[in-house]
């Protein structure tokens, strides 16, 4: 009998969630999506870089996508098993709500794994390889893709103009660049000569000038300043429009969790503050978390919102607002503790004891068939708002 309960609750989790984890990664891809398309579109990068990056940038989406979709697959279940009456059937046969408990958390075990090892291992992973793609990029287009006697923008705050490129060694002749980089100081460079060179060990792309001049006017409108150089060599960055991918030094959030220890200890040895790598530390176990306890709370929330019978989307409602509310105080938590306004341990794990707490508390309700007030009040205001919606439908006919 349990064995043939557990696959059937198994067998109503996994399509949602399924569906669940592809409908939320495509929302949150859209944006990137965009930004992808201008890069092939608008700056020429080819199809097979920009599919690498949207291979590379899905983990970091799946990380947030696995919990919101294990949250909406037991919610959705439970609710339908609700509202077929499933759930009372079962009940009447002697099988407790408890008693459909473990297949939920074997469920919400394998997903929380499954983020686990996404957040540490494959994410920053995936992270140092989309910086070393762009990088790629940009130094494909530094070298090969600016073109002679064209004003090219494709670097950031800078416009180019060669007036000739030699063919074999993609020496630069003439150049021209108007560098506007710092608002307040716009400079005018002229060379006779340059060349790119790229540090993939650095991951830098680096211009240099040989003999010109670097023009520059000053905040009064006389004030009027030249500097010859006989080498210069200015900075090169793309405009990929994906931000946080173009510093050398890699971010605490593309560290996997050995190297923020290392770094944890090389900043306290030099006594230098390092609450972004504990926030990022926490983080790669927290938000994992988030499947355990949603998975936990997904099921009283199904069960009690009987409220939403009259409606399909009730369900996925409810979903929303609660991943709305998690990742909303989420994110407080973080933010507070990376400025020190509280305990780290309280603002990276506040939202997870809320929620799991609640969760709790709602089971014990939903086990009892208590009513809940949230649900009751909830209850009474769709039922009067029903009535008014009927009159005004009678009315238009």
């Amino acid at each position: 009998m349990k064995r043939t309960l557990y696959f059937y609750l198994m067998k109503e989790l996994f399509p949602v969630f399924l569906l669940g984890l592809i409908g939320f990664t495509s929302i949150l891809l859209t944006g990137r999506i965009v930004q992808l398309t201008e890069l092939f579109v608008n700056k020429g990068v080819p199809l097979g870089y920009i599919l690498r990056l949207l291979y590379l940038l899905l983990p970091s989406f799946l990380v947030l996508t696995i919990p919101m979709a294990t949250l909406l697959s037991v919610l959705l279940a439970f609710n339908r098993l609700s509202s077929d009456n499933e759930i009372t059937a079962l009940k009447a046969s002697g099988v407790s709500l408890y008693q459909m408990i473990p297949p939920v958390l074997v469920f919400a075990f394998i997903t929380y794994a499954a983020t686990t090892f996404l957040t540490l291992s494959t994410v920053p992973r995936a992270n140092e390889g989309s910086r070393a793609l762009l990088y790629e990029i940009a130094s494909s287009k530094a070298s090969a893709g600016v073109r002679e006697k064209v004003f090219n923008d494709d670097f950031e705050g800078l416009v180019l103009f060669v007036e000739e490129i030699k063919p074999r060694t993609l020496k630069w002749k003439k150049v021209f660049i108007s560098d506007s980089r710092n608002p307040e100081e716009v400079l005018t460079i002229i060379a006779r000569e340059g060349e790119v060179l790229s540090d993939p060990a650095t991951l830098a792309i680096t211009l240099r000038l040989k003999r010109g001049s670097i023009h520059k006017l000053g905040k009064e409108p006389d004030a009027y300043q030249k500097i010859d150089f006989s080498t210069y060599d200015l900075r090169l960055h793309l405009k990929t429009g994906l931000k946080g991918k173009r510093t050398e030094e890699k971010h605490p959030s593309d560290m996997n969790l050995a190297e923020l220890s290392r770094s944890v200890r090389a900043l306290q040895a030099k006594g230098s503050e390092a609450k972004i790598h504990w926030v990022k530390i926490h983080e790669k176990f927290s938000i994992p978390f988030a499947c355990l306890v949603f998975g936990l709370i997904g099921i009283p929330l199904g069960l009690q919102s009987r409220v939403g019978r009259g409606s399909k989307f009730q369900g996925f409602a409810w979903a929303i607002g609660v991943l709305l509310v998690y990742y909303l105080l989420t994110n407080a938590g973080a933010s507070l503790a990376e400025r020190g306004k509280v305990i780290l341990e309280a603002g990276m794990w506040s939202a997870n004891a809320v929620f799991l707490i609640l969760g709790l508390y709602l089971l014990i309700k939903a086990a009892n068939e208590s009513p809940v007030l949230l649900f009751v009040w909830l209850q009474r205001a769709l039922e009067r708002l029903r009535p008014k919606r009927a009159e005004k439908g009678g009315g238009r006919r």
